[in-house]
């Protein structure tokens, strides 16, 4: 799964979500995941990480043209009929 193409609702993100809430609720001190699930985390947390990274970045580009072209002003001076 590419960073393009990340989809709108993480599983793994998702389950421990649920879990944690359950365990909350239900008070109690801790949770336990597997490896996969980890590893499963890890992958889901790294993709999101690195979309997060690149939106940031196409923000601060977008920015930055927004505040050169409210900036910036052309001054024409013509010298009429002389």
């Amino acid at each position: 799964m590419s960073q393009s193409n990340l989809p709108e609702i993480l599983p793994t993100v998702q389950k421990l979500i649920q879990r944690i809430s359950v365990a909350e609720r239900s008070q109690q001190k801790e949770i336990r995941i597997s490896m996969q699930e980890a590893r499963d985390l890890t992958a889901e947390l790294a993709l999101l990480t690195a979309k997060l990274g690149s939106t940031v970045s196409e923000i601060h580009q977008m920015l930055a043209a927004i505040k050169e072209s409210t900036t910036q002003i052309d001054v024409k001076f013509d010298g009429g009929q002389f």
